[in-house]
């Protein structure tokens, strides 16, 4: 695929809540809309403002790939999580 179709491809994606991110799609964390207390827990499990994710598992809790690792989020607090979703792949499917 050329750059300029993966780039608009990308650029359509936009932002969504990670609660709404389907299971096998990838994303960096944009912002995440919380206490300061769950932010510090999130913090110490590795999610944090611009890591990359993916979801591995949709549901409560949804369970997301980072840094080598799984973690569960609930879905409550997966519904605070911003992420931009990454085009990857050979299919570079944003929409899906």
């Amino acid at each position: 695929m050329e750059s300029s179709k993966k780039e608009k491809c990308c650029a359509s994606a936009g932002r969504r809540r990670l609660n709404e991110l389907p299971a096998g799609k990838h994303g960096v964390v944009h912002q995440i809309e919380t206490t300061e207390k769950a932010l510090h827990r999130l913090m110490a499990m590795g999610l944090c403002v611009g890591r990359e994710i993916t979801v591995v598992r949709q549901g409560n809790p949804l369970i997301l790939g980072l840094l080598d690792a799984r973690i569960g989020v609930s879905s409550r607090l997966a519904h605070h999580i911003i992420v931009e979703p990454s085009c990857c792949g050979d299919s570079h499917d944003c929409q899906s």
